[in-house]
Order: structure tokens, then C-alpha cells, then sequence
């Protein structure tokens, strides 16, 4: 396993847990092929809990690759697979909020070209300004992330799914931590299918910018970067980039965006964010569910409440995203303040 945790007593508790599933995927990648294979999970500075209880208590956690090397291809479906990503566009002049935000909600109400989840779980629609801090561009920027929504149920391992028959499963010895995953000609569809989300999600962004400014404020494009998905057929990413390119490093509703670009000569993946610690991060697998803290889960979502805590809550911004580039390296490019933003939590104008 390769730590580029902090290392904080969230991340200790789950790298105990990220190291039976790395044993799971050796132990499988070896008995499919017949000979002694390998695993590696690399854990990132934002390693914390997954959001769904399937993903959990298959041992896969957010801001992690998982990786293996087999000679019969598999896929562990507890992973969940999907695609999810942020895009950031440059915006040819100012634009007022109350215009920007006319803009979205026509669009979300209005257009119908995909399944619309901006304001589902952790991602966003933003407003934003960039006052030349670290060299770049001043002027008005959106970002968004979202997933995939339209092939949210196509590649989960949910109850009727197509390869569902398939599953196969791998126990450990001595927990009640198990794997399960597809082989053969499923695995190799399955990837087909994920692979292909990637660009998907990419024009999916794309589309939902250029149509929310128009040809009066759109410029161009800046980046589109996925940090979920599988860049190959032996590898998940779960809340973690796999191209050493510039990303967005994310902090948290109101913060300021960051723009990094990796160090490519040691590059081991970029996180996407900061990520969640708990305030009791003890983590329990039983048979039938996972207890985090004191809330036990067998199936849906997860919902911490108010034990859950952004990194940032408790430190400065600034300072954290220096810890992040001390472990993952790279220079800040670009400082993007948030004007509005539009999730879960509604319409929150921050200046």
C-alpha cells in the first residue's frame, strides 16, 4: 500500500481496513491466474468514508486507486463504478448573479438532454472569480462536478443488475470482510461500458456550461478532469485524479478553489479534495452491515450528520492545501474565489 494520507486518526482507522482489501484483491488476482499476483491501493490526503453503504462495506473508500494485476481480467463490483469529474470554463466578461443564476435554472428546468444531478450529494454549480492570484487569468469562471447520473444503476452491483448472475465472491480468513467481482467476458463488457463514461461525463459538463452561457459570456474551457472512474482495466479510482495534468482541488461550500498541477516526475495520483473526517472514526464490519462511530448501516446511503467534518472546518484553507502538496507535490496555478453556488443545500450567494 502507498500512504499519501495525513495521517489523521480517520485515515489511520481506515488504512487498517484498506489493507484487507488490498489483500482481497491479491488474493483473488493470484487464484485467477494461477501464480503469485500483486495489489496496490494508493490512499490519498483525502481518504475518508464512501457514501453508500455497498461501497463500504466492500472496503473501498473515498480518495483511493485501487489497482491489481491479474491475467484473467476482474472487476470488484463493490466499487461501484460510475464516472464523476469537475469542469471549469472561462467566462468572456462579467455576469451578474441573479443572470447566471436565471441561466442555470433554465437549463436544469428546461433541458432535458440528460438527467441533471448538480445539486445531488456533494457536487455544484459555481460562480467564480479569479483575482490573478498565482499567475492566473483574472476574470469570472464556472465550475461544476457531477457524475454520470443516466449510468448511475447500469454498472452498480444493485439487485437485478445484468452481470448480477455472475458475482462471484472472495472471503477473508480471519474478518467478515468479503470481495466481490466479476470475471470473463462480464468484466470485459463492464469495462467497455466504463471506459467510454469518461469522455461521457466530459461532454455531459461540457454540454450543461456552454448551454447555461451562451455564446454572450462563454470564452473557453480550462480543464475537464474525472477523479471517479477506471482509467484501465485493472484500476478504480475512487474520488482521486489518475491524470498528472492541472485539477481542481476542492475544499468546501464558500472556500476557495484551488488550481493545481502536479510535480509529473512524482506523480502518484491528485486528490480532489480535502474530505471528510469523523469525529468518532472507528469503523466495524459485521456479516450484514458497517458501524461508523455509533450508526450502524446495511444498505442506502450513509449519513454521518453532524460526526462527519470537513477538513477544512478545523484548519486554514491555505494551510491545508500546503499539507496536501507536501505529500502529493505540485504548484498552486490559479485561485478561484466562489461568488455563488448552487447544490444540495440551495442558492448560496458568498460575496
Amino acid at each position: 500500500m502507498k500512504n499519501l494520507t495525513l495521517n489523521d486518526p480517520t485515515q489511520r482507522e481506515l488504512l487498517s481496513h484498506l489493507q484487507i482489501t488490498e489483500n482481497l484483491l491479491t488474493k483473488v488476482a493470484t487464484k485467477l491466474s494461477g501464480c503469485e499476483k500483486t495489489a496496490c491501493i494508493t490512499a490519498m490526503p483525502d481518504l475518508g468514508i464512501a457514501h453508500n453503504v455497498t461501497r463500504m462495506r466492500g472496503g473501498f473508500f473515498t480518495g483511493a486507486h485501487y489497482t491489481w494485476d491479474s491475467d484473467e481480467p476482474f472487476i470488484p463490483v463493490d466499487t461501484t463504478v460510475n464516472v464523476c469529474g469537475t469542469a471549469v470554463f472561462r467566462l468572456s466578461k462579467e455576469i451578474s448573479i441573479d443572470d447566471f443564476l436565471s441561466r442555470v435554472n433554465n437549463v436544469l428546468q428546461n433541458d432535458l438532454s440528460y438527467t441533471w444531478n448538480y445539486t445531488n450529494g456533494n457536487h455544484f454549480i459555481s460562480l467564480v472569480k479569479s483575482n490573478g492570484e498565482y499567475g492566473f487569468d483574472t476574470g469570472y469562471y464556472m465550475i461544476v462536478h457531477a457524475s454520470a447520473n443516466e449510468f448511475k444503476n447500469f454498472l452498480y452491483p444493485n439487485s437485478g443488475v445484468w452481470y448480477e448472475k455472475d458475482i462471484k465472491i472472495e472471503y477473508d480468513d480471519n474478518s467478515a470482510r468479503y470481495l466481490r467481482y466479476i470475471t470473463g467476458n462480464s468484466a470485459a463488457r463492464f469495462y467497455n461500458i466504463a471506459k467510454n463514461l469518461i469522455q461521457f461525463n466530459a461532454e455531459r459538463n461540457r454540454y450543461f456550461i456552454t448551454s447555461v452561457l451562451g455564446s454572450e459570456f462563454l470564452e473557453k474551457e480550462i480543464l475537464s478532469i474525472q477523479h471517479y472512474g477506471m482509467p484501465n482495466n485493472h484500476t478504480v479510482c475512487i474520488g482521486a485524479h489518475w491524470e498528472p495534468t492541472m485539477y481542481t482541488l476542492l475544499t468546501a461550500p464558500g472556500k476557495p478553489i484551488y488550481l493545481v498541477n502536479p510535480n509529473k516526475d512524482t506523480f502518484a495520483g491528485s486528490p480532489h479534495g480535502f474530505g471528510l473526517s469523523l469525529a468518532n472514526p472507528k469503523v466495524v464490519f459485521d456479516s450484514n452491515s458497517i458501524t461508523i462511530g455509533k450508526k450502524k448501516f446495511k444498505s442506502g446511503s450513509i449519513e454521518i450528520g453532524t460526526d462527519a467534518i470537513n477538513r477544512c472546518s478545523s484548519t486554514d484553507v491555505k494551510e491545508h492545501v500546503c499539507k496536501i502538496l507536501d505529500v502529493c507535490p505540485g504548484n498552486i496555478v490559479g485561485k478561484l474565489q466562489q461568488i455563488v453556488s448552487i447544490s444540495k443545500d440551495g442558492t448560496k450567494i458568498w460575496q
